[in-house]
């Protein structure tokens, strides 16, 4: 579906959606009442911008009668939780049919990619499949899932006994199990395409991982209230947003940013009814993309910016060019703010690297070369910086 006929089908689903929402979600019913709107008054997608956004804090305010449909019974639902890691954990509640939906948009990703209905899967993840759909255990796109806090020799020895054809993990895990890796392991372990998602992949991590597994890295950008929000163009650096399923904008100061220009990513799911999601600001901040539909560049999230003792504030992401630039033996690094006029790094080098302390002091100067003299850096040697409890790995974060 292209040009004008998605076009048409996102108007379509939005403003059904929209009716949808105020009149059997008592929480849209309150926002659009005090915004002075009607469903009637969104007709398109352009029409948007004139619902005010919501964000975690606003839906974690509210009981699950205020933003779970009428007639929809909460129970019967499938619960996804998210991490917590913003320190706003939410329950994201969907029927079973939109979950398969969504799925089934994901997987139609995959078959472009290259995925065969054959193909051994598997996911180095956190979360458990209640229980494999039925396909999978009549042979068809099997799956398996390796969870992502085990030791790495316990990982990578399941990995050699399932030999998948198509890898899926967390970047941060994927890229430390790459540096674990001996040539009897990527004799066997040796998928034809790896996927990422739910964390920042950064150039060092996308390097480490196909140069460990022989494949070649596609990225997905996710959410569990949005599932799929865009994919990764092989070899382009160009995300597609899936606007089957969501609508995405990049916001800035409240007004839609330009191509090339970089804001908040604020998106509606067009497929999510018995809690909908409708102008939900995710905390992230993207550049938007040249082409219609796509994004540029996935640069974290906004409440990980760094505020400096001047008042003004930088996002860390735009340290990791530098500090990889200075440190090209580094397995993985942590930027973590501790104070307005402090902060740490942690390094851990490769297995076979032994860096010195004059390669560290070079790492700390050039990092306190670009955040100036009102900012003390710290770094140190690490052996492994853990994930958190979701699994995931945070290459930086705010104390």
């Amino acid at each position: 579906m292209r040009g004008d006929a998605l076009e048409a089908f996102q108007a379509r689903q939005l403003c059904a959606l929209v009716r949808h929402a105020y009149e059997r979600v008592p929480y849209y019913r309150r926002l659009f009442d005090g915004a002075g709107l009607r469903p009637e008054h969104v007709r398109s997608v352009r029409d948007l911008a004139r619902i005010p956004p919501t964000s975690r804090a606003d839906l974690q305010q509210c009981e699950p009668g205020e933003i779970v449909a009428r007639g929809v019974d909460p129970s019967s639902l499938v619960v996804h939780r998210t991490s917590g890691s913003s320190g706003q954990p939410l329950s994201i509640l969907r029927t079973a049919f939109e979950d398969r939906l969504l799925q089934a948009y994901r997987l139609k990703v995959l078959f472009r990619l290259g995925l065969r209905l054959r193909d051994r899967r598997a996911a180095v993840v956190s979360q458990r499949l209640a229980g494999p759909p039925l396909y999978t255990r009549l042979g068809v796109l099997r799956y398996e899932e390796i969870h992502c806090l085990l030791p790495a020799e316990r990982i990578l020895a399941r990995l050699r006994e399932i030999r998948p054809h198509v890898l899926r993990g967390f970047a941060g895990t994927l890229s430390w199990l790459a540096a674990q890796m001996d040539e009897a392991d990527r004799r066997v372990i040796r998928p034809r395409l790896v996927t990422t998602d739910s964390e920042l992949l950064t150039s060092d991590m996308r390097r480490r991982i196909e140069a460990g597994f022989g494949a070649p890295v596609v990225d997905f950008y996710d959410s569990h209230e949005f599932n799929m929000i865009a994919w990764e163009r092989p070899g382009s650096g160009v995300y597609q947003v899936a606007a089957q399923s969501v609508i995405a904008e990049v916001v800035q100061d409240g007004r839609i940013v330009q191509p090339g220009e970089s804001g908040e990513l604020v998106g509606t799911a067009l497929h999510s009814w018995a809690m909908p999601f409708i102008r939900f600001r995710l905390g992230d901040i993207v550049t938007r993309g040249e082409a219609p539909y796509t994004l540029q560049e996935i640069q974290g999230r906004l409440i990980d910016r760094f505020v400096l003792p001047d008042g003004s504030s930088i996002h860390p992401f735009t340290l990791v060019g530098p500090l990889v630039h200075e440190a090209p033996w580094l397995l993985q690094y942590q930027i973590v703010q501790e104070r307005a006029d402090r902060i740490r790094v942690r390094l851990v080098a490769l297995p076979e690297a032994h860096p010195t302390p004059h390669a560290v002091e070079a790492v700390r100067a050039t990092l306190n070369e670009r955040l100036g003299t009102s900012v003390r850096v710290e770094a140190e040697l690490a052996e492994r910086i853990p994930a958190s409890e979701s699994g995931k790995f945070r290459p930086y974060y705010r104390v």
